[in-house]
């Protein structure tokens, strides 16, 4: 665990998730990224953005991330994010999760998923999104 200015403890939810996507309404984007773990964390599974009934999600795929305070899964354009998404909270450390981009992004913009804690502006995995 890692000391993020005195927390000892990941305020991520910890039960296993399960959502998918639709695969009779959906195509994928993208191609699926392998996660590889930033300087603050350990982040294994991949991303895939896929197409669904008009708009873009991200799928994060057998996914498992150690806990931190205030995880959020950007897509961004740069492996550090400068420019990017918030697409929310990560909803848990471990599990298939879908997450909507909103649809004003041009997502072929934005080259990566990123697990990141926001409060203390720490990379805890990243992959690369080809499209």
């Amino acid at each position: 665990m890692y000391d993020f200015g005195g927390l000892q403890k990941g305020s991520t939810p910890t039960a296993t998730l399960n959502e998918r996507i639709d695969a009779s309404q959906s195509k994928p984007a993208s191609n699926s990224g392998d996660f590889s773990n930033g300087p603050y964390g350990t982040v294994t599974g991949t991303a895939r953005v896929f197409l669904t009934g008009g708009k873009y999600q991200l799928a994060l795929e057998g996914f498992s991330t150690s806990n931190g305070p205030d995880l959020k899964v950007y897509i961004s354009q740069e492996q550090n994010p400068v420019h990017f998404i918030n697409l929310g909270s990560l909803k848990s450390t471990s599990g298939n999760q879908v997450y909507d981009i909103p649809s004003e992004a041009n997502v072929k913009d934005y080259a990566y998923a990123l697990i990141y804690c926001q409060q203390y502006h720490h990379l805890f995995g990243y992959t690369q999104l080809t499209f």
